[in-house]
């Protein structure tokens, strides 16, 4: 009996250091940041969640659309440039990127359907509201200067 009085005293004396240890080290001033990300974005001219996009590019008109429309994080959906057939790229892929987070690289292969190049993509959650992120159009492995920018609210 005198075993376990003496366990649980050492248990309560050692969670009590601890509590008293995190209220000393923990200033409530500067609470801890847990993503370093740029929250303040100037609106896009072109916000694909709510119809698509117009563009030229190398003298091709272009038309950029997602489907299903709002896009969520963790969900499928269809990214397709409508005329990207005229490009002439070889190779079409996608690489997209965080603007405003550090999530790494999503890579997605486009397949031609008539004239339209089409992927599907999953995109990332983070602990942000508003993740943006940046369509890179490449051929291969060469970046052809073709982007688009996504917003992804959460």
């Amino acid at each position: 009996m005198k075993k376990i009085l003496i366990i649980f005293s050492l248990i309560f004396i050692v969670a009590g250091a601890f509590w008293i240890g995190h209220k000393f080290m923990v200033s409530k001033e500067d609470p801890p940041e847990f993503a370093d990300v740029n929250t303040s974005l100037d609106p896009l001219k072109c916000d694909l969640n709510k119809d698509a996009c117009e563009v030229k590019f190398n003298g091709v008109k272009l038309k950029i659309d997602i489907s299903p429309r709002p896009i969520f994080a963790m969900r499928p959906f269809s990214f397709k440039i409508i005329n990207g057939k005229k490009l002439g790229l070889k190779d079409p892929n996608l690489v997209i990127d965080g603007i405003n987070m550090n999530m790494g690289s999503i890579k997605a292969r486009l397949d031609q359907r008539g004239d339209s190049l089409i992927a599907q993509v999953v995109l990332s959650a983070c602990v942000v509201d508003l993740m943006r992120y940046r369509f890179k159009l490449l051929d291969g492995e060469k970046d052809t200067g073709f982007f688009v920018d996504l917003d992804l609210k959460m």
